[in-house]
């Protein structure tokens, strides 16, 4: 080995090692931190141990000491890859709704855990008591079950997770008037980076099984630093933006459900003009904290009645309506004299919004340009008028 590949045998094997140490600690947080050691987050520990474990196997490969490791130990990460996406899965499930009762079908993870956790006994015994040639014939059939059982997971479970973040955001939307730190869209990220792991994982399977170039040592290694990237993208959320794991969770009530179609047809009228004169004269939008349950409780209707005749009347989500107003509001702030000394920001915060990010955000969508570009643009007007 030249010293070019020691240095980089040195390099990767540190990165690898330092990862898992980093992983572990992050597991341990996870588990036994009494703020954070939720329902959802012992699973997302489950995951990440389960990196843990194929970093670990990753860092022995780059020394090259697999050979010195007892077999048991050896094949374990090959064993271990289901409980990512199932554990993703299940945090991703008890996250967005911590009471939820497991159907049968998501139940079907733990047979899959459970399954692996068979061959890897069974591998393990049989290396025992048959000799080598046997045991390499058996033991790649029990590979390619295992690889081919944490593939079916992942085309389970992580796309179903992510639409499960899909229905959160919607919920978010047709819910609350500011979505703030209650959004998921980071997770959302989260999976899709996950699942282009798991495209990754079936080259590298095809590449074993077929032999092809270095029997998949290549996206192997991609995956490794794949892994390693999201273990230190986890910790940078835990650490500096620790309250993304304490969303509210989804919850559906009676008081959500729609009253049948003749019944709300003949009230919609009435409730939707009470609706607009909450934003037109009470300037109910310029609650922070506004969501439909609050207006449907100065209504005296049900949230889901509520949700229906925003829909029917305004086609858009409660978000899109409340903001709308919020963004009209802002603008003629914006050119009036009254608030010549507020910045924009203060403009937005006297209009209903809390972040600086959602207001910029929303501004551009109602507008199709900046707040700043708004106000540049029509005060010139102004002043040539």
């Amino acid at each position: 080995m030249t010293n070019s590949e020691y240095l980089e045998t040195g390099f990767f094997s540190g990165i690898i090692l330092m990862a898992f140490f980093h992983g572990m600690l992050l597991a341990a947080i996870f588990l036994f931190h009494k703020r954070l050691n939720t329902k959802s987050n012992k699973f997302l520990a489950l995951s990440i141990l389960g990196i843990c474990v194929i970093l670990a196997y990753e860092f022995v490969f780059w020394l090259e000491l697999e050979d010195y490791i007892a077999v048991w130990i050896q094949y374990l990460p090959i064993y271990i890859r289901t409980v990512i996406p199932v554990g993703i899965f299940y945090f991703v499930t008890f996250l967005i709704q911590p009471e939820h009762k497991l159907s049968k079908f998501e139940k079907l993870g733990f047979v899959f855990i459970g399954t692996e956790v068979l061959l890897h006994l069974m591998d393990s015994a049989i290396s025992l008591l048959v000799n080598d040639a046997m045991y390499e014939l058996i033991e790649a059939y029990f590979i390619l079950v295992s690889w081919f059982l944490s593939i079916v997971c992942c085309v389970l479970y992580l796309p179903l997770a992510l639409r499960k973040v899909n229905s959160y955001q919607k919920y978010l939307y047709d819910h609350y008037s500011t979505t703030g730190k209650k959004s998921l869209s980071w997770l959302k990220t989260f999976l899709i980076i996950l699942i282009g792991i798991m495209c990754v994982t079936i080259v590298s399977f095809v590449q074993y099984w077929f032999g092809y170039d270095d029997q998949g040592d290549t996206t192997f290694s991609i995956i490794t630093i794949a892994f390693v990237v999201l273990l230190f993208w986890i910790s940078y959320f835990l650490i500096i933006h620790y309250s993304w794991f304490e969303i509210v969770s989804i919850t559906h009530t009676d008081s959500e459900k729609v009253p049948n179609q003749n019944k709300l047809s003949a009230n919609t009228s009435h409730y939707y003009n009470q609706l607009l004169q909450l934003m037109t004269e009470e300037k109910t939008y310029e609650d922070v904290n506004l969501t439909l349950d609050k207006i449907a409780d100065k209504l005296q209707i049900s949230s889901g009645y509520l949700s229906q005749i925003i829909k029917e009347n305004e086609q858009k989500n409660f978000f899109e309506f409340i903001n709308f107003y919020r963004i009209e509001a802002v603008k003629k702030k914006l050119l009036a004299v009254d608030y010549n000394k507020y910045t924009i920001m203060g403009v937005a915060l006297e209009s209903g919004f809390n972040s600086k990010s959602t207001f910029n955000a929303v501004f551009k969508k109602f507008t199709n340009e900046t707040p700043s570009a708004f106000k540049r643009r029509n005060v010139g007007v102004l002043n040539e008028v």
